[in-house]
């Protein structure tokens, strides 16, 4: 049954933003081959999930969104992982790969606020949560004065401690707040201001290797130019930082320059102690950008050390 791919078992974490992405998936699958294939789902509760009192770089790197499902992924219990591509860590275990991402929602960062606030406009002082270092050490180079304050669990919970004035403001994914259709003002963040998480707002569909007839209906929902755009973000977080704990973010973005495809790769990165900061843009050939943008992020790692 595991590798019949007329039944999809999907093993996904149980939030509301996860359980969307689901949905998101079932409409794609559709889409392509109307109803024929059944869906079947399993929810886990990660790592992530069972330590919300704590930060991230308390309990391990970003595997500790996934780790549950990726085992049961290599166990055969399921024959898909859906994620949010920034949760995931450059190195899947072995055995296991993103056959597929979905088109790609809107990259940015957005602040949802009780007075409907910029960044630059929140009030002297102001508490703004974040369980984000780089969202951290970017607010801290625009507004040294603002305090940032850690927060964790799923949107609406984090919405919720807004509600009740233990924040001033929140920094979320402007895509999770699309997908799950929050009423809630809030403003997108330029990205000249706050450079997004790399992967943010791709869903990637992690599958067994050996799953061989169902991996042919993953891969066949790809988007070629959201799978481009973040193989090469993925490349230069893969280069510049193993552990994840690097403060960094950026976005690449397929251009034609001069009749030519480029990916323009737009990035930061800090040192951990937020001493040392490298920001650019450069412009990757198509035929090379992994290579490239592997090499990138070695240089910045060895600069910001």
């Amino acid at each position: 049954m595991h590798n019949n791919s007329e039944n999809i078992i999907i093993g996904s974490r149980e939030s509301l933003l996860a359980k969307k992405h689901i949905d998101i998936f079932e409409n794609e699958l559709i889409k392509n081959f109307s109803s024929k294939i059944k869906i079947h789902k399993k929810f886990f509760k990660t790592t992530a999930d069972r330590f919300l009192n704590k930060k991230i770089s308390e309990i391990g790197n970003k595997g500790v969104f996934s780790k549950e499902i990726d085992e049961a992924l290599l166990k055969f219990e399921i024959n898909l992982g859906i994620h949010s591509l920034k949760d995931l860590p450059t190195k899947l275990p072995k055995g296991i790969e993103i056959a597929a991402t979905l088109k790609r929602e809107n990259f940015r960062d957005a602040i949802v606020s009780n007075k409907n606030s910029n960044i630059k406009d929140l009030p002297k002082k102001a508490i703004v949560g974040t369980s984000s270092i780089r969202r951290a050490m970017q607010i801290k180079n625009i507004r040294p004065d603002l305090i940032i304050k850690d927060v964790r669990g799923n949107i609406d919970s984090r919405l919720k401690k807004l509600e009740e004035k233990s924040y001033d403001a929140v920094i979320l994914a402007h895509a999770g707040l699309k997908r799950l259709n929050v009423k809630k003002f809030y403003k997108t963040i330029d990205p000249r201001v706050i450079l997004p998480a790399l992967g943010q707002g791709a869903i990637a569909l992690v599958v067994n290797v050996k799953n061989i007839n169902v991996n042919k209906v993953i891969r066949s929902l790809n988007h070629t130019q959201t799978f481009l755009e973040t193989e090469c973000e993925r490349a230069f977080l893969n280069a510049l930082d193993g552990s994840c704990q690097t403060p960094v973010g950026g976005y690449a973005s397929l251009k034609k320059i001069n009749n030519q495809n480029k990916i323009a790769f737009n990035f930061i990165a800090f040192s951990e102690d937020g001493t040392r900061c490298v920001r650019d843009k450069v412009y990757f050939n198509i035929k090379n950008f992994k290579s490239e943008s592997h090499e990138l992020g070695v240089k910045i790692r060895n600069k910001i050390k």
